[in-house]
């Protein structure tokens, strides 16, 4: 990449709380960078934008496989962008999720947007409303002609709408793609009767406590959110990026496998994040280390614990660890002695070196754990089918 664009995503590292994001380092005397497990976009201040996609895949294969797995990922709005990319696929990552933003205001706009009555108080030449008898006193006492009132009076010029104008303001220098500036622009001119946020902060925690009239907002004020803020869990993008939309993929795999099991297990129980047990059953009366395993099959009266970790496993590795953390055992085993679970599974991604289970890890004569690949870019239903059916 060119040096300048080089030299902003080094100073940012540098300057910035990052490293837990993207790491700087010299490796042969040559400058690196290296991402950590995040995905999603950056965009340094000269405009320059980088797609960061899960290892191992093609820009396109990997493009249609991250926006696929972020329709799972909870309390983001991301269940639309795998459509919108089926009729954009030619389109870079940051103008799909553009695409998806106009397509879930769009529709806010041409149902009409919601409106609310808000108290005004007035000085004015007519009475309407609420006479304020104490301020008509004071203010008006030489002015009969006037009228201090309140009254109710009916207005768009609310959060929820301000912060969808802003969101769009933000987007449209953003935006290189004519038809999604042409979008913008029509959003915009519906628009018109209503400011942009001066107070971005003040409008979001007021959204997210209105009532439940303004629930068809949602997913629009999710997008709006994430673009104004920039969201990369911590990460804020400073002088050095104009944009970091990052998403960690630890927790991006998860929810995804999570998902395919309760969409495509239609025999026995899933539970996800279940928390009925614990590590310490007794400490001073009280239970204590709540323990939180990914997923729990229950079917035919066995119990099975599955645990998703996005790390890189190594099936040649002739030491025999073949790159899993001893804490990950301790953990899996935690959860089979807990839960009664006779089968353990640990979910690795699928990588060059890692196609097929591992040969069984035997805890003891009842408690037995499969390592299994997990191929993200291959259809979600016939992956929870293998782990299903691992015998």
């Amino acid at each position: 990449m060119p040096d300048a664009v080089f030299d902003n995503l080094k100073f940012f590292v540098a300057e910035t709380e990052a490293d837990s994001v993207m790491s700087f380092f010299l490796q042969k005397g040559r400058e690196c960078i290296r991402v950590k497990n995040y995905v999603g976009l950056l965009e340094t201040v000269d405009g320059t934008q980088l797609e960061i996609l899960p290892k191992a895949l093609t820009a396109e294969e990997g493009r249609r496989t991250l926006l696929r797995m972020l329709q799972h990922f909870r309390d983001f709005p991301f269940r639309s962008v795998e459509s919108v990319h089926q009729t954009t696929s030619q389109l870079p990552l940051w103008e799909v999720f553009i695409t998806a933003f106009l397509d879930e205001v769009t529709p806010l706009i041409t149902q009409g947007l919601r409106k609310a009555y808000v108290p005004v108080a007035a000085n004015q030449p007519y009475v309407k409303g609420k006479l304020r008898m104490a301020d008509q006193i004071r203010q008006n006492a030489h002015h009969a002609e006037r009228f201090a009132v309140t009254y109710a009076d009916q207005t768009a010029n609310l959060p929820q709408n301000r912060l969808l104008k802003s969101a769009l303001h933000w987007v449209q220098p953003r935006s290189r793609s004519t038809p999604n500036q042409s979008r913008i622009r029509q959003l915009l001119f519906a628009l018109d009767e209503v400011p942009a946020s001066e107070r971005i902060a003040d409008d979001l925690r007021a959204v997210w406590t209105a009532n439940r009239l303004f629930s068809r907002y949602e997913r629009a004020l999710r997008w709006a959110e994430a673009l104004l803020q920039g969201l990369a869990f911590g990460l804020a993008p400073g002088s050095f990026l104009s944009l970091a939309l990052l998403f960690p993929m630890g927790r991006v795999f998860e929810a995804y496998v999570a998902a395919g099991f309760r969409r495509y297990v239609t025999e026995g129980e899933v539970a996800v994040q279940e928390s009925s047990r614990h590590l310490v059953e007794d400490h001073r009366g009280a239970q204590k280390f709540k323990l939180r395993p990914d997923i729990i099959l229950r079917q035919a009266g066995e119990t099975t614990v599955i645990d998703t970790k996005w790390k890189v496993l190594d099936a040649t590795n002739d030491s025999g660890t073949y790159g899993i953390e001893q804490p990950d055992l301790y953990q899996l085993y935690a959860y089979g002695k807990k839960y009664n679970a006779s089968r353990l599974v640990l979910v690795y991604p699928a990588t060059e070196t890692f196609r097929e289970p591992l040969p069984l890890f035997g805890y003891d004569e009842t408690m037995q754990l499969w390592v299994v690949p997990f191929a993200i870019s291959q259809p979600l239903n016939e992956e929870v089918q293998k782990i299903v059916r691992i015998q």
